[in-house]
């Protein structure tokens, strides 16, 4: 058995999480769009399985189905290379998007009344994830999965369709 010690850990990660290398803002928009869209398809699939099995899962199921909406929403972000520093929130990553992209999103979400609902669910909905993540902490509270999984699917389109726009230009 070879036996590597903490200072000779070499490619590996530290196991103290504080320490974790983290790719530069700046530098690594690309990496860091690929990376967030593809995690967030995971956190975005594992919502939607479970929002299948059972209501019991629900608290994990809008946990999992808002941070999909956030890093979907970052994804789009280092793609276009905009800046959000250290901002989180539905409303507040969506509101950093191009013009264009707002646009087309609250004009084609799936779901009812969307001129006035998308607007106000959005302002709700802000918090999601802190807020879902710490149902234990509240005596009560109402979600909105048919918004997030809304709002999830179009964020999902848009950056696919921004992909397949871009690698086409590229040929």
């Amino acid at each position: 058995m070879n036996i590597v010690a903490r200072d000779e850990w070499g490619c590996f990660a530290p196991f103290d999480l504080t320490k974790t290398p983290k790719f530069d803002r700046k530098a690594d928009k690309v990496e860091l769009a690929v990376r967030s869209y593809e995690l967030a398809n995971k956190y975005f699939d594992a919502a939607t399985l479970l929002f299948k099995q059972s209501f019991e899962y629900m608290p994990v199921v809008l946990t999992n189905v808002s941070f999909a909406c956030e890093l979907y929403l970052k994804a789009l972000l280092h793609g276009y290379g905009t800046d959000f520093g250290n901002t989180h929130g539905l409303k507040n990553l969506f509101e950093k998007l191009p013009n264009n992209i707002k646009n087309y999103v609250a004009q084609n979400i799936a779901i009812e009344n969307r001129e006035t609902e998308f607007p106000l669910c959005l302002a709700e909905q802000n918090e999601a994830f802190v807020t879902y993540r710490y149902m234990n902490e509240v005596k009560s509270i109402t979600a909105h999965p048919v918004f997030l999984f809304a709002f999830a699917h179009i964020l999902k389109f848009v950056y696919e369709a921004l992909i397949e726009e871009h690698s086409k230009i590229q040929e």
